[in-house]
Formats: C-alpha cells, structure tokens, sequence
C-alpha cells in the first residue's frame, strides 16, 4: 500500500512577502481597471460587510507591515534589548 500524506507547504518569510506583494499588485491592477470600478460603482455591488477591493489591497498591506516589524525585531532583537537595558541601568 501507498501512502498518499500530503506534506505542508514550507515557504520562506521572503517568499510569503512576495507572494502577498503579488497579490496586492494583482489587487491594485483589477481596482484600477475600467470593467471593475463599473461593477463597483454599481448599486447592484454589495458584500456582506460593505468590503471593497481597496480593503483587501490594505489588508495585505496590514499583514506584509506585520511580518516585517515581526522580521525586524527577531533581528534586532538583541541590540533592542540591550539598548532598553542600558536605558534602565544608567
């Protein structure tokens, strides 16, 4: 017998950025398009929370910001630290 486990996927941190910036671009592309801002502006257009393109673009944007601040401080983490301890001791 064969065993079909399918494994997870593994992105890098950089490849999750790239990927959600792609996003956001293809995002951005369809909003500034003539066709969609016509299904937009139409009365007919209604999602169950008033969402618009633009708000899935500036949550991606929310996420990428996220990770990034999460990336910054786990390599700056040690300077930060030693940075507030030497504020606290001096």
């Amino acid at each position: 017998m064969s065993s079909t486990m399918q494994s997870q996927p593994s992105l890098t941190t950089t490849e999750i950025m790239t990927i959600l910036d792609g996003c956001k671009q293809t995002l951005k592309f369809v909003q500034s398009c003539a066709a969609y801002q016509e299904i937009e502006c139409s009365e007919r257009f209604t999602t169950s929370n008033d969402l618009r393109l633009g708000d899935a673009i500036q949550s991606l944007s929310e996420v990428g910001q996220a990770i990034a601040n999460i990336e910054f401080y786990q390599n700056h983490s040690e300077e930060i630290e030693n940075a507030l301890n030497s504020t606290f001791t001096a």
